[in-house]
């Protein structure tokens, strides 16, 4: 969603709801420079609320994000999280431009819970029928109300959004290399955890669970009697190491864990009824909350799929003095990465 004037600076903008962080790359050789890095934590709920006032707030600490790490374009690359967008793939005849946007969006009307006058609709070929006959389009839609909310966010904040973009399609640029292999990611973050599957570099399903680093902490607090504050402790301690305190950290978090396999599981069948002769090949897993002990095992032994942990800086070429601090925020940069290789990656 967005426009892009040839050769645009700008900078890429991943707005959590726990934290915002930027990430500012530049055209390089094999990959892209990093220019500017940087993070900010956010009050509870602020970024997610629709109050003015809250708004406000977000705005400013954007400003201050945007200054003090010397970020040296006014323009911006927004990420939409995925429980505010729908996408999906769908296939249609193959037409010429203008026929083929008119049908997308008559069988947008299909797919798209929202009336279609409601929405931002983008989409994108990623892929023809071996016969050449159809087309298979991944279909974007945010609801009007969220775009001008973050655009206005952004304009207060004295920034020029150039795009807006689905956060799972930015994390799937940053943590997947170019190549035909399919490959699920499961995004951890602190509210929720998105799945999604791409194929040929193109996300072919993503899907948003309200399962995240809160519910497991909320878990254990309940569980074992705690507060929040030592609950968080806790939770990031162990684990789910099961040797531990008798595995009450583990046996608290568990069903709720089991809860975002079984939607892994599902995404993963639907990939496969679709594409049956592609293989699902691993789990890329990354987000704040995918830093939980023994998390890795866990998700290898329950979904049956070789696991790792995503590189953020994989796609991106940087001093190699500061290989060793950026691979430790390498799980909480995917997305504002991605963000920042919209138009170099």
């Amino acid at each position: 969603m967005g426009l892009f004037v040839k050769e645009t600076e700008y900078f890429g903008l991943d707005i959590g709801s726990s934290a915002i962080r930027l990430v500012q790359l530049r055209r390089g050789g094999t990959h892209p420079a990093l220019l500017a890095y940087g993070g900010v934590e956010a009050p509870n709920n602020v970024t997610t609320s629709d109050s003015k006032m809250d708004q406000d707030k977000v705005s400013e600490l954007v400003r201050q994000l945007v200054r003090e790490n010397h970020v040296s374009t006014k323009n911006v690359v927004v990420g939409l999280p995925s429980t505010k967008v729908f996408a999906t793939a769908i296939t249609t005849p193959k037409l010429d431009n203008a026929q083929l946007a008119k049908a997308i969006r008559y069988q947008a009307e299909q797919y798209i819970p929202m009336a279609i006058g409601q929405v931002k609709l983008d989409w994108t070929v990623i892929d023809q029928s071996k016969d050449g006959k159809n087309l298979e389009v991944l279909l974007v839609a945010a609801p009007n109300s969220v775009v001008e909310k973050y655009v206005g966010i952004l304009e207060k904040a004295g920034l020029e959004p150039l795009a807006l973009e689905a956060n799972a399609i930015a994390t799937a640029r940053a943590l997947v290399p170019t190549g035909n292999l399919a490959v699920a990611i499961v995004d951890l973050g602190s509210l929720d955890s998105d799945i999604s599957i791409v194929y040929n570099n193109t996300p072919r399903l993503i899907r948003s669970v309200s399962v995240g680093g809160l519910t497991l902490v909320r878990s254990v607090a309940q569980n074992l009697g705690l507060d929040e504050v030592q609950a968080n402790q806790f939770t990031y301690k162990f684990g789910l190491t099961q040797s531990k305190l008798e595995g009450q950290v583990y046996k608290a978090i568990k069903p709720t864990l089991d809860n975002l396999v079984s939607e892994i599981e599902n995404s993963a069948k639907f990939f496969t009824t679709r594409y049956p002769d592609v293989k699902l090949e691993k789990l890329v897993v990354t987000g704040s909350a995918s830093i939980l002990p023994e998390l890795g095992p866990f998700l290898a032994n329950s979904t049956g799929l070789p696991v790792e942990f995503g590189n953020a800086w994989v796609n991106v070429s940087y001093p190699s003095n500061l290989q060793d601090k950026l691979l430790g925020l390498s799980s909480e940069y995917a997305a504002a990465v991605g963000l920042a290789g919209r138009e170099y990656m």
